[in-house]
């Protein structure tokens, strides 16, 4: 299978779009000023140079602007050659002009082929730079739908086989079988949080659209929703702010690190989640945990990280302790976060353990 790089190299003069001549918006204007300078050329013996050269000159001008088919581009070429050469060459002939003037034809000939040549590299190129772009948008949205389908068809068998764990688990009373049943049900809950961080990953990389939103009910709704499936302390730290900005992208963020602190706090843990204006334009949101925390080096590592950079992948950010991963998904928010203008500070937390700071131009997205 030919690739599209292959096919560019191997295509190098390339070629427009086919469509009627008349719809090249310079190509008439450009013959129109052919016959213009032949016909002075032709009343003005002995000042043959300028209109001659004219007409070169806005051969390379317009082509330069707009490619013409190769065809239509060497009958013109050809016919304008031969116009403008035939009156210096009967100059010349006539002893008004010297023959050395007549090179000038070969010469601007071979100039005007050169134009073409070049600009139909050029042609070449940037039809296959945008090919190359189109099918990476393409496959891009196929990886994408491929993942949110995944994830959807996982979520349902999942549930299902968590809940026949769980019917076990009443029925059980030998302690070696409700062991190995606990580490199913763990393994499967694995599982189901795999597939919600992939999801949400894909939320945060979405363009969606930005409203005018009241964190204090984001966070509110978002607590809510958390503490019914983790035996944590909840704390819902909010002040007043409103923020232009997109729910599902804020809320996957907060998800992201709330996720983090469930994973590094045990039973019973503090789990604090805040949001505050945090001077003019700035609004305050993150979380706060009483788990182990980060290390020095993890919290400069992502204070100082730039996200993008070469050789960067978000990798190894995450808190210290028995849970530790890889810091994928604090990698994610900060990217995320960092091109909407904002940026996320890692801190020790008053609880003692990790705290996440986002924060947000108010007007922002």
């Amino acid at each position: 299978m030919t690739t599209l790089d292959e096919q560019a190299v191997q295509d190098p003069v390339g070629e427009p779009p086919s469509r009627p001549a008349a719809t090249y918006r310079l190509f008439w204007p450009w013959v129109a000023l052919c016959v213009a300078c032949v016909g002075l050329m032709l009343g003005a013996p002995g000042g043959e140079v300028v209109p001659f050269h004219l007409i070169w000159i806005g051969f390379a001008l317009a082509y330069g602007f707009e490619a013409w088919p190769v065809p239509i581009t060497l009958v013109a070429l050809g016919l304008a050659t031969l116009s403008s050469g035939a009156i210096l060459v009967s100059r010349a002939n006539s002893g008004v002009i010297a023959w050395e003037e007549t090179t000038e034809i070969l010469l601007m000939a071979i100039l005007a082929c050169l134009v073409l040549w070049h600009v139909r590299r050029r042609v070449a190129a940037t039809a296959a730079v945008t090919r190359l772009a189109d099918h990476q948008v393409a496959a891009v949205r196929q990886r994408e739908r491929l993942a949110r389908l995944t994830s959807h068809e996982m979520r349902t068998p999942l549930t299902i086989a968590s809940g026949y764990v769980d019917l076990l688990l009443a029925h059980e009373d030998r302690t070696g079988q409700r062991d190995d049943l606990l580490v199913v049900r763990d393994e499967l809950g694995r599982l189901v949080r795999a597939g919600d961080r992939l999801l949400r990953t894909i939320t945060l990389e979405d363009e969606l659209p930005k409203d005018s939103l009241e964190l204090t009910d984001l966070v509110e709704e978002t607590v809510t929703r958390w503490s019914a499936v983790a035996n944590r302390t909840w704390v819902s730290d909010t002040t007043s702010a409103t923020i232009l900005a997109s729910r599902e992208r804020l809320r996957a963020c907060l998800d992201t690190l709330i996720e983090n602190a469930v994973r590094y706090t045990e039973a019973g843990g503090t789990i604090r989640v805040f949001c505050h204006p945090n001077g003019p334009g700035t609004i305050c949101l993150g979380v706060a945990d009483s788990g182990p925390g980060f290390t020095s080096e993890q919290a400069a590592l992502l204070n100082d990280r730039e996200p993008g950079a070469p050789g960067d992948d978000g990798l190894g950010i995450g808190p210290s302790g028995p849970g530790g991963q890889t810091g994928y998904g604090l990698g994610i928010v900060q990217e995320i976060i960092t091109n909407r203008h904002g940026t996320v500070r890692a801190e020790r937390a008053p609880e003692g353990g990790a705290l996440v700071r986002i924060l947000l131009p108010a007007g922002r997205r």
